[in-house]
């Protein structure tokens, strides 16, 4: 603030006795640098102060006292902060003078002339009845310029007029004592970035310092600066998620991912909630790889779960993809997404997710376990263990007829719906082992380990980005066992030595242990070279509604095997009833038409066999598009048949300028994502700077969505799963909002008298005992009972 100024500012270079200084002195109305020049060689006030102290008799280590110098201002400011440490109070910075230049070349510069450093408890509070520490506590140092543009103490009050802090934790309180340094802060902001709940921040924080004990400030502090930093972070947020997104878009222009030409047959689709600042739904299409792990393929975020949104995020997700539809497709109960994926994927099979069915069953038949102690075990038998369709409806039949329950609110339409959920209507659909979006699940959990609640979207962005880099490192390292790891056969069978040359280490095991599985059947003939039947060889023991026969036919001379069960068709893989037809004929390869690809160590490979020389070039950024390399593959098999010799190559040629005749007109008309566009746009000079503040103006940020109570991770059940109240009606006309016993159209209904309410003190009707001014004579009524 500017004020009334002083005509001379003196330096306590050496002070008399009257307290004034006897060296030169600054002038009025100079302007110069806001800190001294350093000199080598001069020591500072904090330096002198822990040298002379083992010639003083005091018991403070540092003594602020008139004439006492500092290069700067934040010198001073230190050296009288760790004065009050020692003390035991706080400080904060009081009134200032500044000059400001109003003509010549340094005109409306600002120059500090006075600084007050007083005591936390100086002043008064403005309101009365209040817990304010301020108390008019005088304690204060006065610094003024030099004329070398430094500063010393011109006046010393160190007298106090309140208790001080007595311990370590009464001083951390202070706000002056509360300062966490920026290497304590940078730690603190990537500790909050990957989700670190505060109390392990605090921990982490502790082991730097040697124990919670010794860090330089409290908890309170901490929260106040992840607080703060918060709040940086959701600032200017559009701003800087179209930067990160630009950046994205620079490294990888495709924006896609080269797994799902490869794994994106059979996918998952779930929405998880409180995941960002805007409460917005993020919903993940995962699959699983050739490792059998689960691959996150692309994710969005959502503003409302409708229908429209729906069919637009399934549209997007095929453009993305290059045009390709998943051949399976699992989700919740959603009727909303159900309709949609009906009306973009009309060729994808849907199923729902068997753990969402469990779990509402578990909700909705609670009573029903209650009440009969063996039905839970039979009904977990029936969804998990009935094979075909004839013996889950028959032996659903005899479960619902058994305990009266065909009128059942949540059995009866849930049977209905059969289709979409029984195991028997798995069978014959290929699911990659999927049963459920116990995967995306997954993924949505392993999300919340690297999102906090309430991020930022350029930070969820972010962070989702490390949950994908994750998910591919242990992807490769994956690779690196399948291509370098040794192998342990489990049976020995020459089929399984075959095996060990086809599939990947995880799949290797999981067809070791079909063999293994192959070892408890028994194989019968019933028509020689085409149909076998495999019985359990303990099929007496087994429980009764276990199935203990299969029945194996054979196709294509012995190149193709199907069983009952349906497995091979389900998960790509031959059952252990199959294998054990095979192994009593000797058989020790696994057929050709049994061996899917994307289970095969050669999984991710676009090219053909006879065009595996070419694969070198499949790492290119600009062929990542689905649509680019299945044109790119289609073409080299054009030109490899045209070179057979010079009849199929005029053909060929004949062919191709056919084909660009014929779609001269077609090809006019672009959607966006062809390659040679993405390539363009990519290289094109972008925008302005993202600092600039014009990148993407007409984007705005959603609405922020900030619900009560503390940020969860916990999941948020979707619309369906919310309980509603059930409307009650009336048993005579039929209508809600009253029952019989209110319904004007009860002619039963004989009307109560109303009983007089009476007070409940003296007994008399008027009034209630708090109103009640009757007094009561004790002693009287002792006497009255004797007492």
């Amino acid at each position: 603030m500017e004020g009334s100024y002083e005509e001379w500012s003196e330096i306590g270079a050496s002070v008399d006795d009257s307290g004034v200084s006897a060296c030169s002195r600054r002038k009025k109305f100079e302007i110069g640098p806001s800190a001294r020049p350093t000199v080598p060689g001069r020591a500072s006030a904090l330096e002198n102060s822990l040298r002379g102290f083992a010639h003083r008799t005091t018991d403070n280590i540092l003594c602020p006292e008139i004439g006492l110098c500092f290069d700067y201002l934040p010198e001073a400011y230190e050296y009288f902060n760790l004065y009050s440490w020692e003390i035991g109070f706080g400080i904060r910075y009081g009134r200032s003078h500044n000059y400001k230049c109003k003509y010549g070349p340094k005109k409306d510069v600002i120059y500090k002339t006075m600084q007050n450093i007083v005591c936390g408890c100086e002043g008064f509070p403005t309101k009365k009845n209040t817990s304010s520490v301020r108390c008019g506590c005088g304690t204060l140092i006065r610094l003024l310029r030099s004329d070398d543009h430094g500063w010393y103490i011109k006046d010393c009050e160190l007298q106090h007029n309140h208790p001080l802090s007595r311990n370590i934790g009464e001083k951390l309180c202070w706000p002056s004592h509360k300062h966490i340094d920026r290497y304590t802060r940078d730690l603190v902001r990537n500790l909050r970035h990957n989700n670190v709940p505060l109390t392990k921040v605090y921990n982490i924080v502790g082991t730097y310092f040697g124990s919670t004990d010794d860090v330089p400030f409290n908890k309170r502090s901490l929260e106040n600066l992840c607080k703060q930093l918060s709040k940086e972070e959701a600032n200017d947020d559009v701003r800087k998620t179209m930067k990160l997104f630009t950046k994205m878009r620079d490294e990888d222009p495709s924006f896609v991912k080269l797994d799902y030409r490869y794994f994106g047959d059979a996918i998952t689709f779930d929405t998880t909630y409180k995941t960002n600042l805007y409460g917005m739904p993020f919903g993940l299409f995962v699959g699983v790889n050739n490792h059998f792990q689960s691959i996150i393929f692309s994710g969005v975020l959502m503003r409302q779960e409708t229908i429209q949104s729906f069919e637009w995020i399934f549209r997007e997700f095929t453009s993305l993809m290059g045009g390709k539809a998943p051949r399976t497709i699992l989700t919740d109960q959603c009727r909303v997404m159900e309709v949609a994926i009906e009306r973009v994927f009309p060729n994808t099979t849907h199923r729902w997710c068997k753990w969402h069915v469990l779990k509402i069953a578990k909700e909705k038949l609670g009573s029903v376990y209650n009440k009969y102690n063996n039905f839970k075990s039979e009904f977990h038998k029936l969804i998990n263990h009935r094979i075909t369709i004839v013996e889950f409806e028959s032996t659903w039949e005899e479960l619902i007829e058994k305990y009266d329950l065909k009128e059942h609110h949540f059995l009866t339409p849930i049977y209905e719906c059969r289709h979409r959920w029984a195991k028997p209507y798995f069978s014959g659909v290929f699911c990659a082992k999927m049963t459920s979006t116990q995967r995306s699940e997954s993924a949505n959990h392993m999300l919340k380990g690297y999102v906090p609640p309430g991020a930022p979207m350029h930070l969820f962005v972010k962070q989702y980005n490390k949950l994908i880099a994750d998910r591919i490192s242990k992807e490769d390292a994956e690779n690196q066992r399948t291509r370098m790891g040794g192998v342990v056969l489990k049976t020995g069978w020459p089929i399984e030595k075959h095996a060990t040359t086809i599939y990947t280490s995880a799949m290797l095991e999981m067809f070791s242990d079909h063999i293994f599985d192959s070892a408890a059947y028994n194989v019968i003939e019933v028509a020689p070279n085409k149909k076998y039947l495999t019985v359990h060889s303990d099929a007496s023991r087994r429980q009764k509604w276990s199935k203990v026969h299969y029945e194996i036919t054979i196709s294509d001379d012995g190149g193709h095997y199907q069983c009952e069960c349906g497995l091979a068709e389900h998960i790509g893989m031959l059952c252990c009833h199959a294998i054990r037809v095979m192994l009593q004929f000797g058989i020790d390869k696994v057929p050709d038409s049994h061996i899917l690809k994307r289970w095969t160590k050669e999984a991710n490979d676009v090219l053909p066999h006879h065009l595996a020389h070419l694969q070198k070039d499949r790492g290119s950024l600009h062929s990542q598009s689905y649509r680019h390399a299945s044109l790119h593959v289609a073409a080299m098999e054009l030109a490899t048949i045209g070179d057979k010799n010079i009849e199929c190559y005029h053909q060929v040629l004949k062919y191709i300028s056919d084909g660009k005749d014929k779609f001269n007109e077609m090809y006019q008309h672009t959607d966006g994502r062809s390659l040679q566009e993405i390539i363009a746009q990519t290289e094109l000079p972008g925008p302005a700077p993202a600092d600039s503040g014009q990148l993407h103006v007409g984007v705005i940020a959603p609405v922020r969505n900030r619900p009560e109570g503390r940020p969860t991770n916990t999941r948020e059940k979707p619309c369906y799963e919310l309980k509603r109240k059930r409307t009650k009606f009336c048993t005579i006309s039929k209508l809600s909002g009253h029952n019989r016993g209110a319904c004007k159209s009860n002619i039963d209904k004989v009307p109560g008298k109303r009983t007089e309410s009476k007070c409940g003190k003296c007994g008399v009707a008027g009034h209630r005992r708090n109103v009640c001014g009757t007094s009561v004579d004790v002693q009287m009524v002792e006497f009255q009972l004797g007492l």
